[in-house]
């Protein structure tokens, strides 16, 4: 290839988009520092090939109209991180599982109408008292599990965010408690990353082995004691698997999550937690040679619970309600390519393999919200239909399904939405790189 034309690709590239895409990620990395590493590293790599067009899925059939729908589609791409020079065009994200049983698909309310739901700004200020009596509350019983006196403490401002902290070790494990404008916070890790967390002589651990429930059941012991040592007491618990295409470890990230599910109505709609929770956390990725890894029994990394300083009910209030669209609808936005998720940059989109989701495997539902960073606060939490179709396997045996998003209410403006997203990729604007140059 030629040097100028080199130059050309590499400007077709929008650093500030690749890294909203990145950062917007933030759960993915937390459960998978791998895929994050190499979601820079390819995007690199990437800015080495010229962006080609973004392929479109379509058929005959004629797409439902909504012209007096509340939300455009345009708005729609924008809670995903969408910018005004570029476009959520037919793309998907890559899902591993070794068994569809894990793919934790939400069931489908059978309800006419849905919720349309949006965050509300509310803070609280910082009080150094408080965060006192937080820590104050589990500090004695929490050393005396782990068999250790309670360190002396000091309150500081956190660096670069908002909130207070204390940062102390508690004899071999790190006890980092912090504050923010909406919620207290602690989480407690084995202080090198490769230690068991031992509470009164019971060391915690999970066999992924297990059947959710199994796990569950497992861990209920250690459930109790961070019940009695925290002071609280929730009725519901979850698990949460997460897989790549190259372990041969099974799960990268294990975690339980202990949480009220009456606490808000949204966490009985969608895979995160709205309320008050204990989760742990199990690691079983490689980023050093002495990491410890299992394709059985894993140790704990990280133990956080998070308790709200606000009224959580009115953190994210139901402001209106939609028209729910029938899957059948749902199928012909599918079919022409009108889908929404996975990459918003235009190079990770070109590099994509063409799906098409006629005969797709499974349908499921969830909620998504954007973010008002003028505001700090979340935007209109939106009801979106999730298909899965599945596409062939990894290199570790996993089966790997691409997923997309579909608008489960009335939106107006599809096609021009899209088509303005395919105009846009066209006419990226190129520019000349200006090199350094050394003698």
């Amino acid at each position: 290839m030629k040097q100028t034309e080199w130059n050309e690709a590499l400007n077709h590239i929008d650093s500030e988009l690749v890294e909203e895409y990145v950062t917007r990620k933030e759960k993915l990395t937390r459960k998978n520092k791998y895929k994050s590493l190499w979601i820079r590293f390819g995007a690199a790599a990437a800015c080495m090939a010229l962006v080609i067009g973004v392929v479109f899925a379509y058929n005959n059939s004629k797409i439902p109209v909504w012209d007096n729908a509340q939300f455009s589609a345009s708005y729609i791409g924008e809670l995903f991180g969408v910018k005004d020079s570029y476009g959520a065009t037919s793309s998907y994200t890559k899902v591993y599982v070794p068994s569809d049983e894990y793919l934790y698909i939400n069931e489908i309310p059978d309800t006419e109408y849905l919720g349309i739901y949006k965050g509300q700004n509310l803070k609280k200020d910082l009080d150094e008292n408080e965060l006192r009596q937080f820590s104050n509350a589990f500090f004695e019983p929490l050393a005396s599990s782990l068999g250790c006196d309670v360190p002396e403490y000091e309150i500081k401002d956190r660096v670069f965010r908002e909130g207070l902290s204390i940062d102390s070790k508690f004899g071999e494990y790190s006890v980092f408690v912090t504050q923010n404008e909406r919620y207290n916070s602690v989480s407690i890790n084995n202080f090198d990353g490769k230690r068991n967390i031992i509470l009164d002589g019971e060391i915690i651990q999970a066999d992924q082995r297990l059947s959710d429930e199994e796990i569950i059941k497992s861990l209920e012991p250690i459930k109790n004691k961070l019940f009695e040592i925290l002071g609280v007491s929730f009725s519901d618990a979850k698990v949460e698997r997460y897989y790549n295409g190259y372990s041969d470890h099974g799960v990268n990230h294990l975690g339980i999550v202990f949480y009220d599910k009456s606490s808000h109505s949204l966490n009985s709609l969608d895979e995160t937690v709205y309320s008050d929770c204990i989760s742990i956390e199990f690691d079983n990725f490689e980023n050093y040679s002495d990491d410890i890894i299992s394709d059985g029994v894993l140790i704990v990394s990280n133990i956080h619970y998070r308790k709200y300083r606000i009224d959580i009910s009115k953190k994210y209030l139901k402001i209106a309600d939609a028209k729910r669209i029938s899957i059948e609808e749902a199928e012909k936005l599918l079919y022409k390519g009108y889908v929404f998720g996975g990459h918003i940059c235009p190079i990770c989109m070109s590099m994509q393999d063409k799906v098409d989701f006629e005969g797709y495997d499974y349908t499921g539902f969830e909620y998504v919200f954007g973010y008002d960073y003028e505001n700090d606060c979340k935007k209109e939490g939106i009801p979106f239909y999730t298909f899965y179709k599945k596409i062939g396997k990894s290199e570790n045996g996993n089966t790997i399904y691409a997923k997309t998003y579909v608008p489960a209410i009335e939106v107006k403006g599809y096609k021009e939405y899209f088509e303005s997203q395919k105009e846009k990729h066209r006419n990226t604007p190129v520019y000349t790189p200006v090199y350094a140059t050394t003698s």
